[in-house]
């Protein structure tokens, strides 16, 4: 089987697996597992669509892609090619460079917006927000509607509004800072950076925006379930079941939200909690490494 066939199945099997991703219903008992599946997915599928390309243009050197990629750059730079490369082969090379430095130049822009939206946050909180002795660590906005966000990043904060701390008990408003604080803490916002990144590079892709949702939604229910270990499951529920009765404010770009997500599905799984087998998570974490390593080991192994 050739380099580019190869890249073909990964990519293929990608495919198939986020599509069983998106159907399954142990994801939800196992967040964390379902969100590093999630991440080997997208570099699988990424990895695998670059290799595709440059295994398919550098095919005539019959080596791994990336001494296949360093022997066509100095012949380039000789200004002697190997008859069997086409003008075919350069545009597939062309293809599968171009495709990586858009990613890199989506993963800039994304992490500098990211960073300048974080920022301005923390200016107009510096404004608006005041600190309540009700809210512990958190800044409070004076505002009826209901808000509860994390800021996360070397200057985090945690924000609640007014309407927050007029609509939770005191044992509801522990349970929701301690989901804030299981966002900041676990940096959450990294682990959906790749998506962010994914989505920006390719925005026509419903896949991409599938995956991004499907990644949110685990990392509110990872945060749910630090909440719900402090604070108990029924504590944690009756707080989301005010949240979806109320106005909520829409939640700042850049920043987390703790009634993010698909609340119904959370109150689901914190109303009947159960847990994906340790050894059934290990091998499902195994079989996603697996699948990700073999394009990246078809960039440099030889065939």
């Amino acid at each position: 089987m050739t380099y580019a066939a190869h890249h073909l199945v990964t990519l293929l099997l990608a495919w198939a697996a986020a599509a069983a991703m998106a159907r399954s219903r142990w994801v939800v008992r196992a967040p964390r597992t379902g969100v590093l599946i999630w991440q080997a997915i997208a570099l699988t599928g990424f990895a695998s669509l670059v290799g595709l390309a440059l295994a398919a243009g550098l095919s005539p050197y019959r080596l791994g892609v990336m001494p296949a990629l360093a022997r066509f750059t100095a012949d380039v730079a000789r200004g002697a090619l190997p008859a069997g490369v086409s003008v075919a082969h350069v545009l597939a090379i062309g293809l599968g460079v171009a495709l990586t430095l858009w990613v890199l130049a989506a993963f800039a822009l994304t992490c500098r917006t990211l960073a300048g939206l974080r920022r301005r946050q923390r200016t107009l909180l510096e404004l608006v927000a005041r600190q309540d002795p009700e809210a512990h660590e958190a800044l409070i906005v004076d505002h009826p509607a209901v808000a509860a966000y994390c800021v996360p990043g070397r200057q985090a904060a945690i924000v609640l509004s007014t309407g927050t701390l007029g609509l939770l008990r005191a044992g509801e408003l522990a349970a929701v800072l301690a989901h804030e604080r299981a966002h900041l803490r676990e940096r959450h916002d990294l682990a959906l950076l790749p998506f962010t990144v994914l989505e920006r590079a390719f925005p026509w892709s419903r896949t991409v925006a599938a995956m991004r949702r499907q990644a949110a939604t685990l990392v509110e229910m990872r945060a749910d379930d630090s909440a719900a270990r402090a604070h108990g499951h029924a504590t944690l529920s009756a707080a989301l079941r005010r949240f979806r009765a109320c106005d909520r404010l829409p939640v700042p770009l850049g920043t987390l939200g703790g009634i993010d997500g698909d609340i119904d599905a959370r109150l689901d799984r914190l109303t009947a909690p159960a847990r994906t087998p340790l050894l059934l998570r290990a091998l499902l974490l195994s079989a996603a490494l697996t699948v990700v390593s073999t394009p990246l080991s078809l960039f440099l192994l030889p065939l």
